[in-house]
């Protein structure tokens, strides 16, 4: 169960999702997505066919096992989803006792036991919500951009993962660093990126992610990027490499 996340907004965590998503769809290889960020915007890509539940009243009623009844096919083959909706923001003031907990005991249930991989989408923040998913995932996978403030996000998260370790989940690890948005045309992003590699170092994933216009196409339209073929061979080149790794790191459910 891997965890996708960064303090900062806008470096394109759900994107990157999304293509891991995509390669597995391509590869037939049965994921669960599910949508921890209020802005719902994984949900509104992949097309929930039954929002009737969602992560939110999963997290609302916190019973054991209960996730499995929010999960709802979507448009690509082989790929679910746990649903958000907006409301998904009110559970950050909800002051249950073990409520950081919720996520994970809403999981276990054998019908979940069917998923190769299970992908968290968290919201840009270290709050509640972001706590959940730390606690139930294995691993975290942080997504960055090649800028002095998204950088900054990754030292945050990485403190924050530091607590939710030393508190929650022992067993919480680094899955890797990946770099999102890569323009390599550019001086700034080459500085930043040189910037990233001397602080991440082996954490760092290789390819990075490339800007291309087709990512955003494909979350316009709804449809896995490796359906654009030739025209988008080199992002989803990455995002079959991406899901190598996460499948062979041994933690992917």
């Amino acid at each position: 169960m891997i965890a996708f996340a960064n303090q900062k907004g806008g470096v394109g965590k759900t994107s990157v999702i999304l293509g891991v998503a995509s390669a597995a769809s391509a590869n037939e290889v049965p994921t669960l997505v599910i949508d921890l960020d209020p802005q719902a915007n994984a949900t509104a890509v992949l097309g929930a066919a039954n929002s009737d539940r969602t992560i939110n009243e999963v997290l609302y009623t916190g019973i054991r096992g209960c996730a499995a009844e929010a999960v709802s096919p979507t448009s690509w083959p082989a790929i679910d989803i746990i649903p958000a909706t907006l409301a998904l923001a009110d559970r950050e003031a909800q002051q249950d006792h073990a409520f950081e907990q919720r996520l994970r005991d809403s999981l276990q249930h054998d019908e979940l036991n069917k998923y190769e991989l299970i992908l968290i989408d968290c919201q840009p923040s270290v709050g509640k919500l972001v706590l959940n998913a730390l606690v139930a995932a294995d691993q975290i996978l942080i997504i960055t951009e090649p800028t002095m403030e998204a950088s900054a996000g990754v030292a945050a998260i990485q403190r924050t993962i530091a607590t939710a370790r030393h508190y929650y989940n022992e067993k919480l690890s680094v899955a890797g660093v990946v770099i999102n948005k890569v323009d390599l045309r550019t001086r700034e992003n080459k500085y930043r990126i040189a910037e990233i590699e001397k602080h991440i170092g082996s954490q760092l994933w290789s390819p990075y992610v490339p800007y291309r216009a087709a990512m955003s196409e494909s979350r316009g339209s709804g449809v896995p990027v490796h359906s654009f073929g030739k025209e988008a061979a080199d992002l989803t080149a990455v995002f079959d490499t991406y899901l190598s790794l996460l499948r062979g790191s041994g933690q992917t459910r």
